[in-house]
């Protein structure tokens, strides 16, 4: 073998090596990269080319205990256009200066041939504008060379947007935004198909994050927000797309006790009274005796501009309850049989004063009463006179009673801001405290508390803490009920709580004393269709001067059917006005709340189906949970 030919050998075999060398370098190196490196090589890509961005899940929905929706997070959508585009030529013009001095440049057939589509369109789906304001619009826009436009000023809706989209022009920016300029942005809104329905229970969102205001949807916030997913931005046929990489996880949905349909009645119900008086506010709430689960929930506040809405939970915020607290003291005193039903006390029609409290009785007259009597006729004189005297002087004995009992319960509530009662601690042997706290001073309660303590009376004694919400869930499947929270099994003894359901049924169905009874033809809380047992209340109104007795608050809360308790219902209403107009001209806590219950028990009672015909008479069939 000569020499030339084994160098040619030598520079092949070279050259192999060096081929062979480059290669397992190569392979060496995609070793690495796919390994040890792969971390560092990814985020130098994300960092190039790519924005790492958060996915922002599905707010939970809240239910009714139907499931029908009360407030969900729905998709909307703004159009907004880049007149300039790279896709969108200028109008046919001629070049003025250079070697191309006088040629004509053609127009944009895409932009030109579709803007009277595309206007078009706009004003018929959207509306607000018309088709030539559309194409003004756009047009000035080009003019001024301004890159950004918005075509929907407000959100439209998703049948709006697929009607948009079946536009050839608009449905082709999907594919490249630089062929048409068109861009859409897509945001989540905060919507209630049954609109300002138990809106301040239900709660409100707001700010960017659309975080819970009030309600529900602020104490469950953290759970019905859901936890953000990650994605990459990527920009991919002229516009952005986000890439998912880790799906987003969407909010609890939370299954309330609210019933839309007994919410509606109730609400409709409280704002007859309370418009036609003029009345500060007005809170309605229903409650489930046997579950205490709260059915309906109703605040209506009057604004600067004197329209009624929900701006304020009263049912959850405390104040003086007036004489729908006579029963509760009552009841203390007939479970520690210190006094019962039968028990006289003699009343006057003139004031009465105990050391140094006077004492003034509404239903003026000079008699010698029952206690149940008393109760009947809602007498503040009887109370003072027959419930201190009963603790001798023991000013502490009757407080820790009403302790014992419950009635200063120390459980929480779902709503943010819930308020609980508050009982003045009188000093030891300050009957005269406890002579006003009898007929509801110096004791301030939330109509959800009285409420909870009537149901207690209707249900035989079991006091149940109110509830709010039912269940969580995710993805239909239920990771949470709530329990029913039982504050005492038996908060006073069945004997007392006999007694006192019979002095309930004298305040209604007694017509010479009862407050809630038939008077002068008007029905008050009496109905033929379903039996009613409860109390009147009406307390003065406390300034910053001492109680105003020309300004009240006047309410009544009651259970039905008296033979057989479903439901509680307490209605307040704060400084309803005198009326010249309208006949009776004032509204008191009978012809005003009891008759606003009656006709909710009445309408409750319907909807549920409680009631059947029998033998021409309407007879109460068995529930139906």
């Amino acid at each position: 073998m000569n020499t030339g030919h084994q160098n040619t050998i030598l520079r092949f075999a070279i050259i192999f090596l060096i081929i062979v060398c480059g290669f397992l370098t190569v392979l060496v190196k995609i070793i690495l990269i796919q390994t040890r490196e792969s971390e560092h090589w990814e985020l130098a890509e994300e960092v190039q080319d790519q924005r790492v961005v958060a996915v922002p899940p599905c707010r939970g929905n809240i239910y009714d205990c139907n499931g029908q929706l009360m407030a969900s997070s729905i998709p909307r959508f703004r159009l907004h256009m880049d007149p300039l585009a790279s896709g969108l030529q200028n109008k046919p013009r001629t070049i003025e200066k250079g070697k191309n001095k006088g040629k004509v440049i053609k127009a944009d057939t895409a932009f030109w041939n579709n803007l009277d589509t595309l206007s078009a369109a706009l004003s018929m789906v959207v509306g607000d504008k018309s088709k030539e304001e559309y194409r003004e619009m756009i047009l000035t826009a080009r003019e001024q060379n301004r890159r950004y436009v918005v075509l929907t000023k407000d959100t439209i809706n998703f049948l709006q947007y697929t009607r948009l989209m079946q536009n050839p022009f608009i449905a082709r920016g999907e594919e490249n935004i630089n062929m048409t300029g068109l861009v859409w942005d897509t945001l989540k809104v905060r919507t209630r198909p049954f609109g300002n329905l138990a809106s301040r229970t239900i709660g409100t969102t707001g700010n960017t994050q659309g975080h819970g205001l009030t309600g529900l949807e602020k104490q469950y916030d953290s759970l019905l927000v859901g936890h953000e997913g990650i994605g990459v931005k990527r920009r991919i046929g002229g516009r952005d797309r986000v890439i998912i990489r880790e799906e987003p996880q969407n909010g609890v949905d939370i299954v309330t006790t609210i019933d839309a349909n007994l919410q509606d009645i109730v609400e409709k119900e409280l704002r007859i009274p309370v418009e036609a008086y003029g009345a500060k506010w007005g809170c309605c709430v229903l409650m489930d005796v046997h579950t205490g689960e709260l059915k309906a929930v109703a605040n209506l506040s009057r604004d600067k501009s004197g329209n009624y809405r929900e701006t304020e939970n009263r049912a959850f915020m405390r104040m003086e309850p007036g004489s729908t607290f006579k029963t509760i003291a009552m009841l203390a005193a007939l479970d520690d049989k210190k006094i019962s039903l039968n028990t006289p006390v003699s009343v006057t029609r003139a004031p009465w004063k105990y050391r140094d409290v006077t004492h003034v009785d509404a239903h003026k007259m000079d008699a010698t009463l029952t206690m149940r009597q008393v109760l009947a006729v809602s007498s503040n004189i009887g109370m003072a006179k027959v419930i201190p005297a009963a603790y001798g002087g023991r000013a502490g004995n009757f407080v820790d009673k009403l302790n014992r009992m419950g009635i200063i319960d120390t459980l929480g509530y779902d709503i943010p801001g819930a308020q609980r009662a508050y009982i003045r601690e009188p000093a030891p042997g300050d009957m005269s405290t406890i002579s006003k706290m009898v007929y509801g001073y110096s004791v301030e309660l939330t109509p959800v508390q009285l409420v909870m303590i009537y149901g207690a009376i209707a249900n035989g004694g079991k006091l149940i803490h109110p509830l709010l919400v039912r269940e969580l869930r995710q993805e239909d499947v239920v990771i949470q009920r709530m329990p029913q929270q039982v504050i005492r099994e038996q908060f006073c003894s069945p004997e007392a709580i006999r007694d006192i359901r019979k002095a309930l049924h004298d305040v209604v169905w007694n017509n010479e004393m009862g407050t809630a009874a038939l008077s002068n033809g008007y029905q008050q809380a009496q109905s033929e269709l379903v039996h009613i047992a409860g109390k009147t209340g009406t307390a003065q109104l406390r300034t910053r001067s001492g109680y105003d007795n020309e300004h009240h608050r006047i309410s009544f809360v009651g259970y039905f059917p008296e033979e057989n308790p479903l439901y509680c219902c307490i209605c307040i209403i704060e400084n309803p006005q005198r009326r010249e107009d309208l006949n009776p001209q004032t509204i008191n806590a009978g012809r005003g709340c009891g008759a606003i219950v009656r006709r909710i028990a009445e309408k409750t009672m319907a909807y549920t189906g409680c009631y059947v015909q029998h033998d021409g008479k309407m007879q109460l069939q068995q529930r139906i949970k």
